[in-house]
C-alpha cells in the first residue's frame, strides 16, 4: 500500500511518518520504522548525527538523555559506548532494548522499501560528507527524483550550509530546507542552491506562501504538527504535498 493518500482526482497529499511511527514506538527505532511500514506507509522521516568517532547514527536530538538511558552529547560519545545503551525504555518498558542504530543498518534494512526523508540534523561540517557514500553504496543517489516515490531519497536539514555541502557532494538527489515561514528571500537562496523543496511549519503556511514557493518551481511540504489536528488541516489546505506527522494512521484517516 503506498502512503499517498489520494483525496480527489486531482490532489494528492502525502503523509510522512515522522521518526516512523513515533507515536506508537520509540522514535527512529527499527520498530518505529516497521510499524510505519506495517501501517501502509512508505514515505518515512529519520533523522542522522555524528559519534565521536565520526560514525552516522540515527538520532534526532544533539543530546542521549531523552531517548536513551545515557546523557551527554552524542558528537562526544563513541559508537561502541552508544551501541550499549537503551533506545526504547523511554517509551514504554515493553521497548526496553531497542537500540540506536547505525545510518548504514537502517539503511541494509529498508533502502529498497522506503521513501527516505534524511534530515541531516546536527551542523557538523563532515557530515555530508560521512552520509554519502553509504547511500551511494545503497542506490540511493540513483532512486527515483520524484518526490514521494518510494524508494528513494530526500535530504533535509535545517541548516542552509549543510544542505549547501550536501548538494556538493549529492547533486543528483532531492533536497529541501525545513525553516518557520516561507520568505521571498528564502526562494531566491533556495533557488541560488538548487534545492528541490522549501518546507515550512504547518502553523506558516499559507497558500499564498505556498504559491510563491510553487511558482519559483520549489515544492512544499510542511512539519510542525504535533499533536494538533488543527495544525494537519491547515497544512492540507494550504496546498502542500505532504507533511510529517508523529501519528500517521491517524492523520490518514481524519484527512480521508
Amino acid at each position: 500500500m503506498s502512503s499517498n493518500y489520494q483525496f480527489n482526482e486531482l490532489r494528492q497529499f502525502t503523509i510522512i511518518a515522522h521518526r516512523g511511527d513515533s507515536a506508537s514506538a520509540p522514535e527512529n527505532t527499527f520498530t518505529s520504522f516497521d510499524l510505519a511500514i506495517e501501517k501502509g506507509f512508505d514515505n518515512v522521516e529519520l533523522d542522522v548525527q555524528l559519534t565521536s568517532d565520526g560514525v552516522p547514527v540515527v538520532i534526532h536530538d544533539a543530546t542521549l538523555d531523552r531517548t536513551t538511558d545515557g546523557t551527554g552529547p552524542v558528537s562526544e560519545i563513541s559508537l561502541a559506548d552508544i551501541r550499549r545503551l537503551d533506545a526504547g525504555g523511554w517509551k514504554d518498558p515493553a521497548f526496553k532494548g531497542e537500540r540506536i542504530r547505525t545510518l548504514e543498518e537502517v539503511l541494509e534494512r529498508y533502502a529498497d522499501k522506503l521513501r527516505l526523508h534524511l534530515e541531516l540534523k546536527s551542523r557538523e561540517q563532515g557530515l555530508a560528507e560521512k552520509v554519502a557514500p553509504l547511500l551511494r553504496a545503497h542506490g540511493l543517489l540513483d532512486s527515483s527524483p520524484l518526490e514521494y516515490e518510494a524508494p528513494g531519497l530526500t535530504i533535509t536539514s535545517f541548516a542552509i550550509e549543510q544542505l549547501f555541502r550536501s548538494r556538493q557532494v549529492m547533486p543528483e538527489v532531492r533536497h529541501g530546507w525545513l525553516l518557520n515561514a516561507i520568505t521571498p528571500t528564502d526562494l531566491k537562496l533556495a533557488d541560488q542552491i538548487g534545492l528541490a523543496g522549501i518546507y515550512p511549519k504547518a502553523s506558516f503556511a499559507t497558500p499564498e506562501s505556498v504559491l510563491a514557493a510553487n511558482e519559483a518551481r520549489l515544492s512544499v511540504r510542511c512539519w510542525g504538527i504535533g499533536d494538533s489536528e488543527d495544525a494537519l488541516q491547515m497544512a492540507f489546505d494550504s496546498g502542500a504535498t505532504g507533511t510529517t506527522v508523529d501519528w500517521p494512521d491517524r492523520a490518514r484517516e481524519m484527512l480521508a
